[in-house]
């Protein structure tokens, strides 16, 4: 995963400059939220645990992102739960978790239930939020590096 080779100071610089600490708690109450709403029908939460190969142990955020980066799994649970995925689940605001996730392992130095499995986690949207998370940190430093010329 090309977001967890992010060096430190620029992840903890993105995340300070980018991602509020209000932004990440409303993100981790509706994932929270969300996970709670799929758990109370036992049979389709299984189901979708299976189907991500999710580890017995994981924390809900990571739960969260596995499932919603499994293209099958988000299509499911918007059939499922009638949910309308523009408004629930962009993909910004699952870039946003999994570079607060990284964020936390690496330099906060506090690693997830789940952070090794979600690392080595394969899905086509994993790729695609990967992506997203290290194009908007590469803007980061484009933005950063940019000076004021006047003629």
């Amino acid at each position: 995963m090309d977001t967890f080779q992010i060096a430190n100071a620029v992840l903890e610089n993105y995340k300070n400059d980018r991602i509020s600490e209000e932004r990440i708690n409303f993100l981790i109450t509706q994932a929270n939220e969300q996970i709670d709403e799929i758990s109370q029908n036992t049979e389709i939460y299984n189901a979708l645990l299976k189907q991500v190969k999710a580890p017995q142990k994981v924390d809900n955020i990571i739960l969260w992102i596995l499932l919603m980066s499994n293209e099958m799994v988000c299509w499911k649970y918007i059939r499922e739960f009638d949910k309308d995925f523009r408004k629930i689940i962009p993909v910004s605001d699952l870039a946003d978790l999994l570079l607060y996730v990284v964020h936390l392992n690496k330099v906060k130095e506090i690693e997830l239930d789940g952070f090794e499995y979600l690392m080595e986690y394969e899905s086509e949207g994993m790729d695609v939020m990967d992506q997203f998370c290290v194009t908007n940190v590469l803007l980061y430093i484009q933005k950063s590096k940019e000076v004021q010329m006047e003629f």
